[in-house]
């Protein structure tokens, strides 16, 4: 019987230390293991973030491909691309982004050209489009002669631009009570005013390393040749500068003259007042001046980019307006504004509630700009302007003037 409890009490007692062994074992490994676990923490760097959003953007006056430039594009060996070949004097590749203002419908109505030069009733053939995707990000509807086909016509318009991977914004509906646009009504995209553009941007790392990104502009339109801008048109821009870094292109003004009157002064000043980072305008055929308002550009008219006018010196004559923006991190989730981006590439219709629904802060933007003049004299084909026109629209645009203005 002793025998038996002496056995016992050395199993029991090795089975003890084994128990104990395990334990200090295990306990040993754990340690190791959090021990592991914290060195890999320790080397592995946490992910970089954005500090810089750089970009450089031209903003280009009236263009437009129908009716007389039509004729000398097809009567030249150049063929659709014609009025684009010279644009390379721009130095398209400096830029990520074009944006324009298109004064025509893209259908396949062919041309009536005594409607053309008569009634005005345009129409710009859709196999162009391949050549103006190489240089135009977007383009502008908010205008007088984008609904010159009617609804349908509008609604090919954008067929053929989503077609050709081009953006756009804006439509021709004129004011809130209008009768005649009735038509422009029918959904919310014929009439609405505002919409998402969304542009390349360069992002810069804190770790120094750099990435191309998207970002979701808002871009308005203020069409009022036949009129002012409707409050409808007013309370879009004021409820997208609210949420989204905003640009307002309006379409309005007196044709063919060289200064901006004081109707066009307050509605413009109006819409910085709403909040819009800049307001960059058309439609008048010829440049403008432009002003620093409250710290914000606004351009009167950038006049004729690709248009077939050649009636005088003035109409063949534009400014392109470089804008170069800077977009630094402070509070607000830049790598989130790029995905909200690419989410409005792939759904541009609901693109601007999600932005909303996410109460993201919006960026400030730094920008700062530049001018470069064009013209389309002689042969209808936009190009590079020689630096006395060069001068002469920087004398126009008051520029010197206006910039001092910005850096106050």
């Amino acid at each position: 019987m002793k025998g038996k409890r002496v056995l016992l009490l050395a199993v029991f007692s090795v089975a003890t230390i084994a128990t104990l062994t395990c334990l200090v074992l295990a306990n040993n490994k754990n340690t190791q293991n959090e021990t592991d676990n914290q060195a890999q923490a320790e080397e592995t760097p946490p992910d970089p973030k954005i500090t810089q959003l750089d970009a450089k953007y031209l903003f280009v006056g009236t263009t437009f491909w129908g009716r007389n430039t039509n004729k000398s594009a097809r009567d030249s060996q150049l063929g659709v691309s014609y009025p684009f070949s010279k644009l390379d004097t721009l130095n398209r590749e400096n830029y990520q982004a074009w944006i324009g203002g298109l004064e025509c419908p893209v259908t396949d109505a062919g041309h009536n050209y005594a409607e053309e030069d008569k009634i005005f009733k345009f129409n710009c053939d859709p196999d162009y489009l391949p050549e103006a995707a190489k240089y135009f990000t977007a383009f502008l509807l908010g205008n007088n002669h984008a609904g010159n086909q009617g609804l349908e016509g509008l609604r090919t318009t954008r067929k053929y631009l989503d077609e050709n991977g081009i953006q756009y914004f804006g439509t021709p509906k004129r004011t809130a009570n209008d009768p005649r646009d009735t038509e422009y009504r029918n959904d919310e995209t014929d009439a609405n005013n505002c919409g998402v553009v969304v542009l390349p941007v360069k992002a810069t790392y804190d770790n120094n390393e750099a990435k191309d990104l998207k970002f979701p502009f808002g871009f308005c339109s203020a069409h009022g040749v036949y009129g002012v801008p409707g409050d409808d048109y007013l309370e879009n821009i004021k409820t997208y500068a609210a949420t989204i870094p905003t640009i307002a292109m309006p379409h309005m003004g007196t044709e063919y003259q060289t200064g901006h009157d004081t109707l066009r002064q307050n509605i413009y000043r109006k819409i910085i007042d709403l909040g819009a980072d800049s307001v960059i305008a058309d439609h008048p055929h010829t440049v403008q001046d432009t002003e620093a308002y409250n710290g914000k550009l606004i351009v009167y008219s950038m006049g004729n980019f690709m248009f077939d006018q050649t009636f005088n010196a003035e109409v063949p004559r534009s400014a392109a307006i470089e804008g170069n923006a800077i977009i630094t991190a402070d509070s607000a989730d830049l790598e989130k504004w790029n995905e909200l981006g690419e989410s409005c590439l792939k759904d541009k219709a609901t693109c601007f509630d999600e932005i909303t629904k996410t109460k993201l802060t919006k960026p400030t933007i730094k920008w700062n700009y530049a001018y470069y003049a064009t013209t389309s004299a002689g042969d209808r084909i936009t190009r590079l302007a020689d630096p006395a026109d060069q001068k002469a629209i920087g004398l126009r645009l008051k520029w010197d003037e206006t910039m001092s203005g910005l850096a106050k």
